[in-house]
């Protein structure tokens, strides 16, 4: 009985090992080429090498300046929401900005890092192999202050 329970365990262990790791991702086209970039990123995932071992499941979501010319509300409660409790990460394409002030318009890409406290831009820089200087960095852009939280002034 022993035997049978450490192969099944060891069956067990292997299987969870390898099984795909699967990740829920958040999609929010915003506007303009937002809605171009999103569905080009979601199908740059879904084609993935096997070797990567991932699943990924999609939540369609919604935020952007016409989103606020719609319903009065540019980063609704539900998006932040689903990302906070039901995402493992997020692809934000867009958002337009009116050319003038609107009445009760903010940015929803600041109002969102407020409120899921997100302070850098990380991007991952990694060149394909076979087309030239090979090129392998991160870039790490701060967002904590001036125009990344809407807190700019005019030195004089």
């Amino acid at each position: 009985m022993l035997s049978a329970t450490r192969n099944s365990l060891r069956t067990t262990v292997r299987a969870y090992s390898t099984a795909p790791k699967s990740l829920t991702i958040g999609l929010i086209p915003g506007d303009g080429i937002g809605r171009e970039v999103i569905p080009a990123g979601k199908q740059v995932l879904e084609a993935l090498p096997s070797e990567f071992n991932l699943k990924f499941n999609f939540v369609d979501l919604k935020a952007g300046f016409e989103l606020f010319k719609q319903t009065g509300t540019a980063l609704p409660d539900e998006t932040v929401e689903a990302l906070k409790t039901s995402c493992d990460g997020a692809l934000f394409g867009a958002v337009s900005s009116p050319t003038t002030k609107v009445a009760g318009y903010s940015s929803p890409i600041v109002a969102l890092r407020k409120k899921m406290g997100l302070y850098a831009n990380v991007r991952p820089v990694k060149s394909v192999e076979g087309t030239g200087r090979p090129v392998d960095m991160v870039i790490v852009r701060e967002n904590t202050e001036d125009l990344y939280i809407k807190e700019e002034r005019i030195c004089s």
